[in-house]
C-alpha cells in the first residue's frame, strides 16, 4: 500500500491505483474552492481514506481497523474506525468513473458535519446534504437531460413523499424507490434554480423550515425535471 497526505486527505491505496488517485484529486482540485465559498469557510481537516482493488485485502484492512469486524459480502465501501474503506474493480469503467467523485462528495459531508450540524447542533437532515454532496462532486455533470428524467419518471409514484422519512438509513433504498436518485434530481433542482446559498442559510436560522420543505421538495424537483 502507498500513503499519499495532502492538504485535506491521508489516502492509502494499492499500486495500481494510482491514476484513479490523481483523477480523484483533480476532481476535487476544481471543487474546493466553490465548496470554501459556499460554506464561507476553510475546514482545516483531513479525511483517511484506503482504497482497494482485492477484496481479501478490503475485508482483512476492515478487520485490522475494527477489531475483527466483517462487512457484508455486498459492501464495495464502509466507514469504520473514523475513515473511509473504499473496494474499486478497475475493470469497471462505470464504478471507477463514479467513485472518483468519492473525495470531494465525503468532503462536503465533512463541510456539513463539522460547520453546520455539530457547530450549530444541528440534528442532521439527511436528503439535505446529500442532494448538495452529489450535486458537488460532479458525478453527473454530464449527463444529459434524459438521465433525470428517466429518474424524475420512475419518482412520480412517490410525488408526494417526505424525504425527511430517509433519515432513516433502512429507508434510503427500498423495493419501491431509490433514495439516492431523489438527492440527484432534488440538489440538481436546489443548484440549477440557485437556490443553494439560500437554503445553507435558512437551515442555520430555522432548521424546521428545511424541514418542512422536505415534505414538497420532491415534488418541485420532479416538477422541475418536467420543464426541462
Amino acid at each position: 500500500m502507498k500513503t499519499l497526505i495532502t492538504d485535506h486527505f491521508i489516502l492509502n491505496y494499492q499500486d495500481e491505483l494510482e491514476n484513479f488517485i490523481n483523477d480523484s484529486l483533480d476532481v476535487f482540485s476544481s471543487k474546493i474552492n466553490f465548496i470554501k465559498t459556499l460554506f464561507n469557510a476553510d475546514l482545516n481537516k483531513k479525511i483517511k481514506v484506503s482504497f482497494f482493488t482485492d477484496r481479501n485485502a478490503f475485508v482483512a484492512y476492515i478487520k485490522f481497523v475494527s477489531n475483527g469486524n466483517t462487512p457484508p459480502d455486498w459492501a464495495t465501501g464502509c466507514f469504520y474506525n473514523g475513515e473511509i474503506q473504499t473496494l474499486i474493480n478497475l475493470n469497471n469503467v462505470a464504478e471507477v468513473n463514479l467513485k472518483k467523485h468519492l473525495l470531494t462528495h465525503e468532503f462536503v459531508h465533512l463541510y456539513f458535519n463539522e460547520l453546520i450540524y455539530n457547530k450549530n447542533n444541528i440534528y442532521r437532515i439527511r436528503w439535505f446534504d446529500e442532494a448538495y454532496a452529489k450535486f458537488i462532486d460532479g458525478s453527473e455533470t454530464n449527463k444529459p437531460v434524459s438521465h433525470f428524467k428517466t429518474i424524475a419518471n420512475k419518482l412520480k409514484l412517490h410525488l408526494n413523499f417526505d424525504v425527511n422519512q430517509l433519515n432513516d438509513s433502512n429507508k434510503i433504498i427500498t423495493k419501491d424507490y431509490n433514495g439516492y436518485e431523489m438527492f440527484s434530481i432534488i440538489g440538481k433542482y436546489i443548484f440549477e434554480n440557485n437556490l443553494h446559498k439560500k437554503l445553507l442559510n435558512e437551515l442555520l436560522k430555522n432548521q424546521n423550515t428545511v424541514i418542512n420543505l422536505g415534505t414538497s421538495i420532491l415534488k418541485l424537483a420532479i416538477d422541475y425535471i418536467d420543464s426541462l
